[in-house]
């Protein structure tokens, strides 16, 4: 009986140890996920962001609903910012340029989306006039740096 019982308390232990890595396996996974969920909402702004940019400087013509839409899909990204960034992700193994200074300082980083939300609307409703359009990307470019400048690494 003690034999018995001694296998299936070692069996046990050899579970639970097993299990561990695979529980931080799990972990990084999950952390990963949201890592590059988190590059794929920034790009999108990016790519949003170089597209207007694009049409400001005259090197490419687009038309109003796409510009609009441009800058609405902008807002809707902010938007979505916050409950994207809020998860910590200690155990991410993916490069990220997400400084730590999001999670220390998380009351001053969650609040730089809805400013953007506001500069993207903004922007959007200026869609027609490139003279406001101008002041309203630069705006909305603001956003972007001032969140660059304190809370992404080079």
């Amino acid at each position: 009986m003690k034999k018995l019982l001694t296998a299936g308390l070692l069996g046990s232990i050899m579970v639970v140890g097993a299990a561990f890595p695979m529980m931080a396996q799990a972990d990084e996974a999950s952390d990963n996920a949201l890592v590059e969920n988190r590059k794929m909402l920034m790009d999108g702004i990016g790519g949003a962001m170089g597209t207007l940019g694009c049409y400001m400087k005259g090197q490419c013509e687009l038309p109003d609903p796409v510009l609009a839409n441009l800058a609405k899909g902008i807002a809707f990204a902010a938007g979505s910012g916050p409950a994207a960034f809020e998860p910590q992700t200690p155990d991410a193994s993916v490069k990220t340029t997400a400084a730590g200074d999001v999670w220390t300082n998380w009351d001053k980083f969650a609040a730089g989306f809805p400013e953007m939300q506001q500069a993207a609307l903004a922007l959007a409703d200026a869609v027609g006039d490139k003279g406001a359009m101008g002041a309203a990307m630069g705006n909305l470019g603001k956003t972007c740096k001032g969140c660059h400048d304190e809370f992404r690494t080079k």
